[in-house]
């Protein structure tokens, strides 16, 4: 009889066990914290997260480990026949659980991927765009660039040869910069880069040598471009002096570098 009322303990205790994990997982935002939800899980019901090598003929065989780390396996703690029933009967659900848990964070992370990066080029979405800018400091130089004749393009060679330009100009932007860099597609056929900690005349520079490899490899259009530092006013000043800096540079004939002006940060918003 008492070993009875042991079990019926062990097992009404290794189900609130079960059940805080599974309320604990409609929580976690990653793969890495559902994996610890369950982890702690097992430690409750009595049991060790082993590596799989070292796991012994005593351990679970099932791997625990979600994909994240090394493969584990559950060893009990101790010897006894309560705790290896407790984890026997609690671990199939639980890593169940556990692994649908995970499965929807790795959805929820595409999901915000999708939203955070523009779809034909790669770089950087609208959002991402917005957020790095706001985080800009005065070390930071902005740069906005807009392919020149892209409407010709597409009119003349239809939407495809467009896309592909955006594409390939994307690649060369991206292979232009440092990892510290930030490159986005601010919207049609306008990129937007921010230089990290850069002196205006060497970002002046670079850009010049992105017009220059632009207008040799590139698909029959240009690239003008407005340079703004960062400075007291912030980001948004910086960014609207590149956008007029950029439209002096298209006035120009296009294919070439602006950096702008103190008359381009005091003009009024549009």
């Amino acid at each position: 009889m008492s070993g009875e009322r042991e079990r019926m303990s062990d097992g009404v205790g290794g189900d609130a066990v079960a059940l805080a994990a599974a309320r604990a997982l409609l929580r976690v935002d990653t793969r890495a914290e559902a994996a610890a939800v369950l982890h702690a899980a097992v430690r409750d019901l009595g049991g060790r997260v082993v590596e799989a090598d070292s796991g012994g003929v005593t351990a679970l065989p099932t791997d625990v480990s979600l994909g994240v780390g090394e493969p584990c396996v559950v060893q009990p703690a101790d010897p006894s026949e309560a705790t290896l029933l407790r984890l026997r009967r609690q671990l199939p659900p639980l890593l169940d659980d556990a692994q649908a848990a995970a499965t929807r964070c790795d959805r929820y992370l595409r999901q915000a991927t999708r939203a955070r990066t523009d779809a034909l080029t790669g770089l950087a979405g609208r959002g991402e765009i917005d957020s790095r800018l706001d985080q800009a400091t005065s070390d930071d130089v902005v740069c906005l660039m807009d392919l020149d004749g892209f409407k010709a393009v597409n009119d003349t060679r239809g939407h495809a040869a467009g896309d592909l330009a955006l594409r390939r100009f994307g690649e060369l932007l991206r292979a232009s910069v440092r990892d510290v860099d930030f490159v986005g597609r601010y919207g049609g056929d306008e990129f937007l880069l921010v230089f990290a900690g850069t002196p205006l005349a060497i970002a002046e520079q670079r850009m010049g040598e992105l017009v220059q490899t632009w207008a040799t490899d590139g698909p029959g259009v240009g690239v003008s471009i407005g340079v703004a530092q960062v400075d007291h006013r912030g980001s948004v000043a910086a960014t609207a002096a590149a956008d007029r800096a950029l439209y002096r540079a298209k006035r120009a004939g296009g294919g070439g570098v602006r950096v702008a002006t103190p008359d381009d940060y005091e003009a009024p918003q549009s």
